[in-house]
């Protein structure tokens, strides 16, 4: 992946230093989790366009986005600092450290919003809806949580529905093309709040897979 304008990344780190949590000090601390009436985690946040608009949305909720690259989270955390949004955190790791990190049965929602697809099939393993991780999600979801995806790329939605339904979940809902335009009353959910990536796609009229599941 190239990412550009690397050489602000230390400033930006600097600036939005409060909204971070080091995975290096151990578990994520428990009052964080406990003081909100929700916890909702998304995998690979990206720049955090979806997961600053839903924290601004949802103030009793609070929000962990976690993303392997330093140069993009970095942006993330940037924007949710200059928003002042205070119910969301960051962290600069991959999903498999979360078990370390976060106690069992802690997440209400875990959004996985236009993961990398991983087309060939040696790499089926690092799709984040291959069974390893669906085996994480499982861990910290608590039991009546759901996991929400969203996609453009067909082929991975369709194999990621059939991984979901081989580990045991249970697919609550599936749209093949999620509207352009929320329903009334429902413009705050995850399934219309757009990333940036989906904000692209939807310019060159692709549609957009979202399927919710639950553990059984």
């Amino acid at each position: 992946m190239r990412i550009r304008g690397k050489d602000k990344v230390p400033e930006l780190l600097h600036k939005s230093a409060s909204l971070f949590f080091n995975p290096e000090q151990g578990s994520f601390p428990s009052e964080w989790l406990t003081a909100y009436h929700h916890v909702e985690l998304e995998v690979g946040c990206g720049r955090g366009t979806f997961l600053s608009q839903m924290a601004s949305h949802h103030p009793t909720t609070f929000y962990i986005g976690i993303e392997k690259f330093v140069e993009i989270i970095a942006r993330a955390a940037t924007l949710a600092l200059d928003q002042h949004i205070e119910n969301i955190r960051f962290i600069h790791t991959d999903i498999g450290r979360s078990l370390d990190l976060f106690p069992p049965e802690s997440m209400h929602t875990i959004y996985l919003n236009f993961s990398d697809p991983w087309p060939r099939r040696r790499n089926e393993i690092k799709r984040l809806t291959h069974a390893r991780h669906l085996a994480v999600y499982r861990h910290i979801l608590q039991k009546n949580g759901i996991l929400e995806l969203k996609t453009d790329n067909s082929p991975f939605f369709d194999w990621s529905l059939q991984s979901l339904r081989k580990d045991g979940w249970v697919i609550q809902d599936v749209d093949y093309r999620v509207a352009d335009l929320a329903p009334q009353g429902e413009e705050t959910r995850g399934k219309y709040i757009q990333t940036e990536y989906e904000q692209k796609f939807r310019r060159l009229q692709l549609p957009i897979f979202h399927a919710i599941a639950s553990l059984n």
